[in-house]
């Protein structure tokens, strides 16, 4: 494995392939519209790196970071190299570049959930990726998560802080 991070821009060559994997990864109420991913790439809080391994697209991680954590909002892999490490690779490349606590939710790990043992795998990645839990869980659009962080000095006043910036200067939302 040859992995290569590109910061994204407005001229990246893979927009499709991107959001192909975006919708192909997350559920629609999971995911905000992709023209307003692409937009929010000229916020200074957004940070969007694509994924090659010799060339070829392999996945994306998309965060939102100020001086005090990086928010992991969404990462994904290609299916069709998905379970060949690329994954954690991704997750190593993202914690050498960041010095700060990096936060992600993933949905809790409900016993009657529908797909319990896909949320089940997901934490046991995240564990093996030096992830715990940071305590405290939420809720979006109907779907509960549980927050984890890989790093230490995480403060969840910090976390909404940032979610509020987000909101306030992407998304254009005061609320």
């Amino acid at each position: 494995m040859e992995l290569v991070s590109i910061l994204v821009d407005q001229s990246c060559s893979t927009w499709k392939q991107m959001k192909r994997l975006y919708k192909r990864s997350f559920p629609q109420k999971e995911r905000l519209p992709f023209r307003v991913l692409k937009r929010s790439i000229c916020s200074p809080l957004v940070i969007w790196y694509a994924y090659y391994d010799r060339g070829c697209f392999v996945g994306f991680a998309y965060l939102v970071a100020d001086s005090s954590l990086a928010y992991l909002f969404y990462l994904a892999v290609d299916e069709t190299v998905r379970s060949k490490g690329y994954g954690s690779a991704i997750l190593a490349d993202i914690a050498s570049k960041f010095s700060q606590p990096i936060v992600l939710d993933m949905e809790e790990c409900d016993a009657h959930a529908k797909n319990f043992k896909q949320r089940l795998r997901r934490k046991t990645f995240y564990e093996s990726n030096g992830f715990v839990s940071a305590g405290f869980k939420v809720a979006y659009n109907g779907v509960r998560y549980e927050s984890w962080i890989r790093g230490t000095n995480f403060e969840k006043d910090k976390l909404l802080a940032l979610f509020k910036r987000y909101r306030l200067e992407v998304l254009g939302k005061r609320k």
